[in-house]
């Protein structure tokens, strides 16, 4: 409570920040206020913070919000319209159906709170949830489903993951007035150590579960039975783990590729694996909190989302990992990546997603930083316009000498005056 007459402050910088924390919070500030650059990636803005996303088609994306709800977006209109029933705590993941596991021609769409269930219901009609999933005692933080069976996966603060099975039409989650509730048909625990927060299937059966958290690990199971994958290498003691040591904390996220793993980590590392061995093929350093990861092997890319909201595409088909190209559009944590097709999708604290042709990021040819041409032109001119308007201020044509180059100059004049 305030007393009578205190000085009270919202502003962050009446609170103790380092150095470093006012730098970023003025660049953030800067990029807030650019509206060239708030441009980049026709930002669709969502009503709450995003904290994760997942594509249903071309036209529609469901969000999982801080605002306690998930979210329908139309894409082509650029609008985060439908709401689905609302959690009683974040929803801190999304996930879709197969295709195929529609109610009334509608797809089937399921998200995951901290209030400790995940939800199902139609992305043509969210305000009725068709099912529950409970089981677990702590937060669910992550959420998978089978590619083309009724199965679904969560992972939570309670250490444990949890399989579930739908009924094997999906029209049977309609035939109740009220959303049928289903357990888990296996749960796994006493194996990861800490808070499960990323799963990924394997890209080429969708056989394999792999799992990691705070515990730095990553392991891997059985996708139909929830047994743990024993590894056939000699270089794994039986069942297929990679321990704590190469990540040093918490993996955020985890993304497979045909004969390979990428996860990103806490410990400002991405890492590439080879699942055969279990070793690391690749270690991309960054210099912040590396909160996404987005293997792109069609063009020989791997795209990073950071703490600060950069995007990285790096090159690493060759051998040689090297940034060459860097997005500067989010002012907020990067919260996740998905690929769709010709582009690729980054979702932000900032309550925005954005969209990003492959070609147009990984061809750009104006340098590190990328700025698509038509904006670039409209920031020159906005330039060009400012110049104008501050030489009509001053009653007579603009300086082209920068502020410090204007004093070197007054004090060269001054000094020959003296003379």
């Amino acid at each position: 409570m305030s007393m009578p007459g205190a000085n009270v402050s919202s502003d962050r910088r009446n609170f103790f920040m380092s150095s470093a924390q006012l730098e970023a919070l003025e660049k953030k500030e800067e990029l807030e206020q650019d509206p060239i650059r708030q441009k980049l990636g026709s930002p669709l803005r969502a009503p709450a913070r995003i904290l994760g996303f997942e594509l249903c088609d071309d036209n529609t994306a469901v969000f999982a919000l801080a605002n306690y709800q998930a979210r329908v977006a139309d894409l082509k209109a650029g609008e985060c319209k439908k709401a689905a029933a609302k959690h009683t705590g974040p929803v801190t993941a999304v996930a879709v159906m197969p295709d195929s596991y529609r109610v009334s021609g509608s797809r089937i769409a399921l998200s995951a709170s901290w209030d400790k269930t995940v939800k199902v219901w139609s992305v043509d009609n969210p305000q009725r949830t068709l099912a529950v999933l409970s089981g677990h005692s702590d937060f669910v933080k992550c959420l998978v489903t089978h590619p083309t069976l009724p199965f679904a996966y969560t992972g939570s603060a309670d250490k444990t993951i949890m399989f579930w099975r739908l009924p094997q039409s999906a029209e049977e989650l309609s035939e109740s007035g009220e959303p049928i509730v289903i357990t888990p048909f296996k749960t796994v625990k006493s194996q990861h150590t800490g808070q499960i927060y990323t799963m990924c299937l394997d890209s080429e059966t969708a056989g394999i579960l792999f799992s990691a958290g705070s515990d730095a690990s990553i392991r891997a199971w059985n996708a139909m039975d929830g047994r743990p994958l024993v590894a056939d290498s000699a270089t794994f003691d039986g069942e297929w783990v990679i321990p704590r040591g190469q990540h040093k904390t918490n993996i955020s996220d985890i993304k497979c590729t045909e004969g390979g793993l990428w996860t990103a980590s806490a410990d400002k590392t991405a890492i590439s694996w080879d699942t055969e061995t279990g070793k690391a093929d690749m270690v991309l350093e960054h210099s912040t909190t590396v909160t996404a990861v987005l293997p792109i092997p069609q063009v020989g890319v791997v795209v990073t989302g950071v703490r600060d909201g950069v995007i990285y595409v790096w090159r690493v088909n060759d051998g040689s990992p090297r940034i060459i190209r860097e997005i500067h559009a989010h002012t907020d944590d990067v919260t996740c990546l998905r690929i769709a097709g010709r582009c690729f999708y980054s979702s932000s604290l900032d309550e925005t997603l954005r969209v990003w042709g492959i070609a147009d990021v990984v061809g750009f040819t104006g340098g590190l930083e990328y700025m698509p041409a038509e904006l670039a032109a409209l920031k020159v001119q906005a330039a060009n316009q400012s110049i104008t308007d501050n030489a009509d201020k001053l009653g007579g044509t603009a300086s082209a000498l920068t502020e410090e180059e204007e004093r070197e100059l007054a004090e060269l004049m001054s000094d020959i005056d003296d003379m």
